[in-house]
């Protein structure tokens, strides 16, 4: 028996931290109190109309009889009572005060208290008439029947659509918690590493279906995020392994004397130099992740900033045995100008890296695009979007020197100024057009 009760227990307070359930319960008792609070309104406004109706109405009847006594229609010694009306009429003598007040009523006021007699409830009116004083009263019983008839009314219909009011709250408060249930759900398989897991919400475009798609699209985007993680992982240990076992190498063939120490201990410290590099652009691709560089955005003249760096690659691009050359016109952007200077250095570095001698670049910067084209094999379309990845490196790239961040780095300075980087073929033919699109405001 307490094991029944501790379990009907945990399951009612499992059921009320439900909050589509709670709220419903909770609004269903605000409609009640409401619904209670007009219907005592209503039934207060009601009786008072009732009230004045009925003071009007008999007001009228003795004002009515009045002028029929003074037009000797009426006479006052023929008065009959009947269930629905009475009357009192006391001449003018010393002792009609004495007279009123022993049947009740005053000389003081002209609608009098009402009374009640035989369960009947009676209104009456008192004034001054032709030789005396004439009190008339009238059965309101039909409104305390309809007082009663009304009560029971508001008192059934409330019940009702308190009824009904709870019944459909708890119905889709139902349909809601289960939503949510299934979104928790979802969330909890997340959480367990189950990223396949989604909610796949159904049903009219409202908030929760919303949040599920959100949560949907939250768990393809860290899905996402993992396998590049893996990946860059996978990449690191790959790319590190090379110049570490190189180093490890040379230290060797220093320590036993096989060759030229200083050459060997050069090596080495080439060798050191490559790995410090690569984690030196990891660095800075954590730094541009985070988003701090967004604080130091200045207005930056970007021609100047192209025109610069042309004056300093164009030498090197020539004695390489290349061609440089530039379309550059005036224009002006918000950003961080030492960012948009390594875009463009990572971009020419990964050209003279991957193209042959006799390629021809072109440095391109006007208020579309910040980029550089160049005549050399290209990138394959299939294998763009992957090219942009962290230490991603084209099987034909292996034999060459860096570790497949230049475009990385590229992609998140592009990223960092609202832009977005985009690899296509050279418009004026062979090659690759590597840029910087930025988006119009």
């Amino acid at each position: 028996m307490l094991d029944i009760f501790s379990t009907l227990k945990a399951n009612a307070a499992r059921i009320w931290r439900m909050t589509a359930l709670r709220q419903t319960v909770l609004l269903t008792g605000v409609f009640i109190v409401v619904l209670v609070g007009a219907g005592v309104i209503a039934a207060f406004e009601v009786r008072e109309e009732m009230s004045r109706r009925a003071d009007d109405r008999i007001e009228r009847r003795h004002i009515q009889i009045v002028r029929d006594v003074a037009a000797g229609e009426f006479d006052l010694k023929d008065l009959r009572n009947t269930g629905l009306e009475r009357f009192f009429f006391t001449p003018e003598t010393a002792s009609q005060d004495r007279s009123l007040r022993r049947q009740g009523f005053f000389t003081d006021q002209r609608l009098l208290p009402r009374r009640r007699d035989d369960d009947s409830v009676w209104m009456f009116y008192g004034g001054a008439v032709s030789g005396g004083w004439l009190v008339v009263g009238q059965n309101i019983g039909e409104f305390a029947i309809f007082d009663e008839v009304l009560t029971q009314a508001f008192l059934w219909v409330g019940t009702l659509a308190a009824i009904v009011a709870l019944v459909f709250g708890l119905l889709f408060g139902w349909r809601s918690q289960r939503r949510i249930t299934a979104i928790s759900a979802v969330l909890d398989q997340a959480a367990q590493g189950d990223l396949s897991a989604r909610v796949h919400a159904k049903g009219q475009e409202d908030d929760l279906k919303m949040l599920g798609d959100q949560v949907d699209d939250a768990i393809a985007r860290i899905d996402v995020l993992l396998v590049q993680a893996r990946s860059f992982s996978a990449n690191i240990a790959h790319d590190l392994k090379t110049p570490l076992t190189r180093l490890r190498i040379r230290l060797e063939t220093a320590l036993t004397g096989d060759g030229d120490p200083i050459d060997g201990i050069g090596a080495a410290l080439e060798q050191t130099d490559r790995v410090m590099s690569i984690f030196d652009a990891i660095l800075q691709l954590g730094k541009l992740d985070s988003g701090a560089m967004k604080q130091t955005f200045a207005p930056v003249d970007l021609a100047a900033v192209a025109t610069e760096l042309a004056e300093t690659y164009a030498p090197v691009v020539e004695d390489s045995g290349r061609h440089f050359s530039t379309q550059i016109s005036a224009v002006e952007i918000n950003g961080v100008r030492v960012l948009l200077t390594q875009f463009l250095a990572n971009l020419i570095e990964n050209a003279l890296r991957h193209t042959p001698e006799g390629s021809s670049m072109v440095l391109v910067a006007n208020s579309h695009e910040l980029g550089l084209t160049d005549d050399g094999p290209g990138i394959p379309a299939a294998e763009r979007d992957r090219a942009l990845e962290p230490l991603y490196r084209l099987e034909k790239s292996r034999t060459t020197e860096g570790a497949g961040l230049g475009l990385a780095l590229a992609a998140k300075i592009a990223d960092l100024h609202d832009a977005r980087i985009d690899l296509s073929d050279n418009p004026a033919g062979q090659g690759l057009f590597a840029r910087m699109i930025f988006n119009k405001k």
